[in-house]
């Protein structure tokens, strides 16, 4: 039977302590600019925790942790800045009949999630930012078993999913009473000023068309194989959980399932987080967009197998020295954004996106009720995009794939694909 969400109430959040006067603006950077206009969307499934209580330290917890996280009360304008006017966050509650808990995490219906949250992640009428919208949106989920799950939906254009993760965090520590433990930096427009940007268009990339998406579970055990595959494929020592999973995606996705496929090639391309990159380096609470990709084009599936040699070298091109010329020289780095973009839409290319959700610490937010039971994403507005997230022991991976319908059938049917992942 269908999952059922029902919402049952609707509020404005607001901070709990006026923001003051002179932090009433936050600047966007640089790199907000080129941030898509989407929704980072987050899940968090949490078993019995005492509802009554639940529900007002959800929302008095939230309420003080917009003190420290006032841009996400504002409401942006002019896309350049946010106007930090405390006029707050959507809150909703909702009544989840027809399935319980457990049928979520046994068996997940990847396309009925979206229902947890407050929102989509992209629709037509979110590609254009309006002054009235509000920049984070919170749902909570509650299940006739008892169980909860809350879904957090940040803007993109003020964040990235480091962000969302800081915030997360942030909200959490406030409701065990922990309120200090995290305190979010909005100083990156300091580190890269806003730009013009005639021309530009931030939601290159982002699909209007149905997608559909693939959860595919890589428990320790399966983890431990795909790293041997590695070792007698292609000769490689040593590779971490996401290198591993990118690099056996790449190959199932790589060999032809039929022969208007043959001989297309591929280029991949894997985001990857700056802060540390920086020299010197930003704190992981440095709050927005500070991130950026490489771009590699594998020709044939053959060649897939030299991927984590090549991805470790793409990745290290992604140092100091390159972040301080996106520093310097924000025009070269606007090009070189909209350049590697393109790669993906040359006539007869073929594309993977890659970005790993993988080290971030939604696993350790504790409401108080103790850690999430599990964490998801949902189908996300790339085609042929693979979003990774750690399972719940940290020693495997989940692959969210999300690509049109006829793919991702050819896609799952892959004997190989099945025998490493569930």
């Amino acid at each position: 039977m269908a999952m059922n969400v029902e919402i049952i109430s609707k509020e404005t959040i607001k901070p709990s302590s006026p923001t003051p006067s002179h932090l009433k603006t936050h600047t966007l950077s640089f790199l907000d600019q080129l941030g898509p206009p989407i929704f980072l969307p987050i899940i968090l499934y949490y078993t019995k925790p005492n509802t009554s209580a639940t529900t007002a330290s959800l929302k008095e917890s939230l309420s003080k942790c917009l003190t420290k996280f006032y841009p996400l009360a504002g409401r942006i304008k002019d896309e350049i800045y946010v106007d930090c006017n405390d006029a707050g966050v959507d809150y909703l509650e909702a009544k989840v009949t027809n399935c319980s808990l457990s049928d979520v995490l046994t068996n997940p219906n990847i396309e009925s999630l979206v229902q947890l949250l407050p929102c989509k992640p992209y629709s037509p009428e979110t590609k254009k930012e309006s002054s009235e919208s509000p920049l984070l949106l919170v749902q909570v989920n509650y299940f006739d078993c008892g169980g909860i799950a809350i879904g957090v939906c940040v803007w993109h254009r003020v964040g990235d999913t480091c962000s969302l993760n800081t915030f997360v965090n942030g909200w959490s520590a406030t409701a065990r009473g922990d309120y200090e433990a995290i305190t979010p930096q909005f100083d990156l427009a300091s580190v890269f000023p806003p730009r013009d940007l005639p021309g530009f268009d931030p939601a290159v990339g982002v699909c209007n068309a149905k997608l559909v998406a693939k959860r595919l579970v890589f428990n320790a055990s399966n983890m431990e194989k795909l790293k041997e595959k590695l070792r007698k494929d292609s000769n490689v020592v040593s590779a971490t959980r996401v290198e591993a999973v990118s690099a056996f995606l790449t190959q199932r996705l790589m060999e032809p399932k039929s022969a208007k496929q043959e001989g297309k090639p591929y280029t991949v391309l894997f985001t990857t987080n700056l802060r540390k990159r920086r020299v010197p380096p930003l704190h992981d609470h440095s709050f927005g967009n500070m991130y950026s990709f490489v771009n590699e084009v594998f020709t044939n599936e053959e060649e897939s197998r030299g991927f984590v040699g090549r991805i470790k070298s793409a990745v290290r091109r992604i140092n100091g020295e390159f972040v301080g010329k996106i520093e310097s020289d924000g025009d070269w780095y606007s090009r070189h954004i909209e350049d590697e973009a393109m790669k993906s839409f040359v006539e007869g290319m073929r594309n993977i996106n890659f970005s790993s959700w993988c080290r971030f610490d939604f696993y350790n937010a504790d409401f108080g009720w103790g850690r999430p039971v599990w964490t998801s994403i949902v189908t996300m507005p790339y085609e042929n995009s693979v979003f990774l997230l750690d399972t719940r022991g940290l020693d495997g991976i989940e692959a969210w794939v999300s690509m049109s319908e006829e793919n991702m059938a050819e896609f799952v049917s892959d004997a190989e694909l099945l025998q490493f992942s569930s």
